[in-house]
């Protein structure tokens, strides 16, 4: 019984461990005078929409917003199985990255699109247009062929 009471406490506090640990690693944040960057699996993400939408327009990229909540278990697995692999940062390396929490609704209203379900990524052109979205959980392989659709469109 002994035996069993310690084993628990060690999974219990390996797995808290890890917890704090993959927190501060995939998603950290700081502060900038105009705008608020979240670091997501080693990128840059913006936290508000307009502000990234002007910052597209100075660098003529398109955008990607991902509309995520912290809660959501499979945003935590699209920021630490899909949004980590190398070959995703080099593609998302050409857009300007926004990330919002569903429960932003003011965030949430510049993409008129936007149902509910999360994570969801909006695919928008840099004069504001969303020209494509995908809804879910995908693994690298998926949404690295799924991005690659798109930009032959």
């Amino acid at each position: 019984m002994r035996l069993i009471y310690i084993f628990f406490i060690v999974v219990l506090f390996g797995a808290s461990a890890y917890s704090e640990s993959d927190k501060n690693t995939v998603l950290n944040s700081i502060s900038s005078p105009n705008d608020t960057m979240q670091n997501i699996a080693g990128l840059s993400w913006h936290t508000q929409i307009d502000k990234a939408l002007n910052n597209a327009q100075k660098s003529h990229k398109n955008l990607i917003v991902m509309v995520g909540e912290e809660s959501c278990r499979w945003c935590k697995k699209m920021k630490e199985r899909t949004l980590i692999d190398p070959r995703i940062q080099n593609k998302l390396s050409n857009y300007v990255l926004v990330s919002v929490k569903r429960s932003d609704k003011k965030a949430v209203a510049h993409v008129p699109e936007f149902d509910g379900k999360i994570p969801s990524f909006f695919f928008i052109e840099k004069n504001g247009e969303v020209y494509d979205s995908v809804v879910g959980y995908y693994k690298a392989d998926d949404f690295l062929r799924y991005i690659n659709e798109i930009e032959e469109l």
